[in-house]
């Protein structure tokens, strides 16, 4: 059975030029699949000692998983021709994975702690869109250390060998001008990433609700319920928040050091970009100037009173992390314009006043926050009374109070929008205040949506659909008045025939 992700063009067949991965690899892939199945391994090595057959069952699962290792390998041929690159993978099922070469659009390097030791590298080959399955994807996974840089120069048309240098842990410079390097100051933004804390946050409340019992068994669950008896710590009415804030600052500062520490961004002769990042598994992105079609600057709060700023690159390549790959982790905000000046050709949409979104706007976050705040005391207050929550839940949440206006305020302050030198900027948000520019030649629709207390505010949602990045990039609260300007602006005919005059209650502000 052979699955074609793609009609293969006229090359030549011959098995000659048929390439198999490395034989390295059989010392990654076997120990790979054998902790995949290591949940199977210690019932059956438990099961074999209950029922007297000794241990022939953990044999029999550690085999198998060790001969899957093998069988990738014994199975796994590739080759690039003149218009082509292909990839033939799998046994029972077989897959006959086609690229044509003008379709290439990235060859990312990734070289884990094993690889890196072994002399390895994993070669992906994007297409600029993501594959439906895992099992489709172009991947090789893994190839000598100087055959990927060698594929690379291949397949991107005699892109620098060294390009993917950092990635694969050679020492080399890459040529190119370097934009931008890690610097330990950055650290000092590492434990104010969210990630760290809202997990944790969750499993702290649930371990007061009804659901604690069921908690309480999970791994994480239980290390936070061990911590809470720790007397050391103060009282048990602030062990949780402690208990908290110190497991998350961990978790942020482990993560910010393995994603971030060795960061690189280098622009290659011809204007790629590439990023190379990560500790222990480094990895490489190369972006095509074509595909960069803008950027987008993300604040968390604690981050933006330190006076620091992410900034992605809004592109057409699939990655993993959901808004584009990485152009600045987090660090001081000049930085990250400055960078962000230097993908877009210019300043000028990062400097471009905004146009606010008038009074009816800031009725509309007032009436929100004091709204959401009003629901959740009336939630958590009922399930107090219940004995369902401590009471001490109800008055936290009741003691959030004078912050919700003045963070009401700051998302009203922080929302606006600007066209400038080709580009939609659209800015929103408090707690993560994104601000996304994006070039009128990605933006390939309008997506308009109302919801009722916008219809009666005399206001609208315009989304600008486009193939990159997050695929969607909102002007949230925009006055009805200002849409047709705006959208001529960026797209001139496309939305203006489909526009209707309505009457706007300028003073209604519901």
């Amino acid at each position: 059975m052979t699955a074609v992700s793609a009609p293969p063009a006229e090359a030549p067949a011959g098995p000659e030029v048929w390439r198999r991965l490395s034989p390295r690899m059989l010392l990654v892939h076997p120990v790979r699949e054998l902790a995949k199945v290591l949940p199977l391994v210690v019932p059956a090595y438990l099961f074999g000692r209950s029922s007297g057959h000794h241990n022939n069952w953990a044999y029999l699962v550690t085999a198998l998983a060790v001969g899957a290792g093998l069988l990738r390998w014994w199975t796994t041929r590739y080759r690039v021709v003149p218009g082509l690159v292909e990839l033939r993978h799998g046994l029972l099922i077989r897959r006959h994975i086609a690229v044509p070469a003008d379709r290439v659009r990235t060859v990312d390097l990734h070289a884990g702690a094993a690889h890196r030791v072994l002399g390895l590298a994993t070669v992906t080959v994007g297409t600029g869109q993501a594959a439906t399955r895992r099992g489709d994807r172009l991947k090789l996974d893994a190839l000598l250390r100087p055959e990927a840089l060698a594929l690379r120069e291949e397949l991107l048309g005699g892109a620098p060998a060294a390009a993917g240098a950092a990635a694969t842990g050679e020492a080399r410079e890459a040529p190119g001008t370097v934009l931008l390097r890690f610097s330990p100051g950055w650290l000092r933004y590492a434990p104010f990433a969210l990630t760290g804390f809202l997990p944790l946050a969750a499993i702290g409340l649930s371990l007061v609700g009804p659901m604690a019992d069921l908690v309480r068994q999970t791994p994480i669950g239980s290390v936070v319920e061990w911590l809470l008896h720790v007397d050391s710590l103060g009282p048990r009415a602030v062990r949780l928040p402690l208990v908290l804030l110190l497991t998350g600052t961990a978790i942020n500062l482990l993560t910010f050091a393995e994603r971030t520490i060795g960061f690189t961004l280098v622009r290659r002769p011809g204007g790629a970009l590439e990023i190379g990042h990560g500790l222990v598994n480094r990895r490489a992105i190369a972006l095509e100037k074509r595909r960069v079609y803008g950027v987008e600057l993300a604040e968390n709060l604690p981050v933006r009173l330190l006076g620091g700023a992410r900034c992605t690159a809004v592109a057409t390549v699939a990655h993993r992390e959901r808004g584009g790959p990485p152009l600045v982790p987090a660090a001081p905000a000049a930085t990250a314009l400055a960078v962000a000046a230097e993908v877009l050709g210019g300043d000028g949409p990062l400097r471009a006043p905004l146009v606010g979104h008038g009074p009816r706007a800031r009725t509309r976050r007032l009436t929100r926050a004091l709204g959401g705040w009003a629901l959740g005391l009336a939630l958590l207050g009922a399930a107090a009374a219940l004995d369902q929550l401590p009471p001490w839940c109800a008055l936290g949440w009741a003691a959030l109070l004078p912050f919700t206006v003045p963070l009401a305020l700051d998302r009203y302050r922080s929302l606006g929008h600007a066209v400038a030198d080709g580009f939609l900027v659209s800015r929103h948000g408090s707690l993560v205040r994104r601000r996304a520019v994006l070039s009128g030649e990605g933006v390939i629709g309008w997506n308009l949506r109302r919801s009722w207390g916008q219809r009666r505010a005399g206001l609208v949602t315009l989304t600008a659909t486009t193939a990159a990045g997050r695929k969607k990039y909102a002007v949230p609260d925009l006055p009805v008045e200002q849409l047709p300007e705006l959208a001529e602006q960026v797209l001139p005919g496309l939305l203006a025939p489909f526009l209707v005059a309505e009457q706007v209650p300028g003073q209604h502000t519901g």
